[in-house]
């Protein structure tokens, strides 16, 4: 991944890639949706989808759109978007979300999920993209925070294997608590935060996704380098497997995320 995006471990043009994300997709698309036609999504609107990962909400945006409207999506690694650059409505960008420039008034839509949680400096990519909006132009960042595990881990609640492989993952996603309050201090208006506690629970479709996600991951966390380079210890191999068995079991549930879905406008003209 090119710049500061680097951090970041996994490539869509890897093998399987495109199965997770159609993992991820599949757990998220429905709510995401119901959210953009709550913001008023539609025919003739302009439309950014940072980190378009496989494509789904770019596509779903290309198709609502129209032809009088765009989707410009952006993704550190387009692989698995060929077939969206080819559409009339809409624009295929590789680039890193930390260096590029978003432009002025451009867009009524900018929209992320799971994205800016990991780059160096989220809040550097949102005062970019605050001016990048339209009047009365909307943005809609879906983000997850890890604090439902972390204030499991405070109350000695946690199996040890998940205390081992995932919760030091969860505890590096704190930035979206204070996103609203970010947006607003940037001048948005009707800003709101819909948050939403996910257990993670054994034999389920987010474990089977987390599977996946650890199955691709564990070649980079169990290597003594790549981790002492991200200043933290490597996780042992005898704990991954313990942690996937936990992922089949439908008796094991845990509090693991919160996820925010925050939405806010540029004021209009005048407003």
């Amino acid at each position: 991944m090119p710049g500061s995006q680097r951090r970041y471990p996994l490539r869509n043009a890897a093998p399987r890639e495109a199965e997770r994300l159609g993992s991820l997709q599949s757990l998220h698309d429905a709510s995401t949706i119901r959210h953009l036609g709550r913001l008023g999504v539609g025919e003739g609107w302009h439309c950014a989808e940072l980190g378009a990962g496989a494509g789904s909400i770019a596509r779903w945006l290309a198709d609502t759109v129209g032809a009088t409207g765009s989707v410009t999506a952006i993704d550190s690694d387009v692989a698995l978007l060929d077939d969206l650059a080819e559409r009339p409505n809409a624009t295929v960008v590789e680039g890193d979300l930390m260096t590029m420039a978003f432009g002025t008034a451009r867009f009524d839509l900018v929209h992320s999920r799971s994205v800016l949680m990991h780059v160096e400096d989220p809040d550097a990519v949102v005062r970019r993209v605050v001016p990048a909006l339209r009047a009365g132009g909307a943005v809609l960042f879906e983000e997850v925070d890890g604090l439902p595990a972390q204030r499991a881990a405070a109350e000695g609640e946690l199996p040890e294997p998940f205390a081992a492989v995932l919760l030091p993952i969860a505890a590096t996603w704190t930035w979206a608590r204070g996103l609203a309050v970010r947006l607003e201090s940037l001048g948005l208006v009707d800003v709101t935060d819909d948050v939403r506690e996910d257990p993670l629970v054994g034999a389920s479709a987010a474990a089977a996704f987390w599977v996946q996600t650890l199955d691709t991951v564990r070649p980079l966390v169990t290597d003594t380098a790549h981790m002492a380079s991200l200043g933290r210890g490597v996780v042992d191999d005898g704990a991954f497997d313990d942690m996937i068995a936990l992922l089949s079991d439908p008796d094991f549930a845990v509090p693991f995320t919160a996820r925010h879905r925050v939405s806010g406008r540029r004021p209009a003209t005048g407003g």
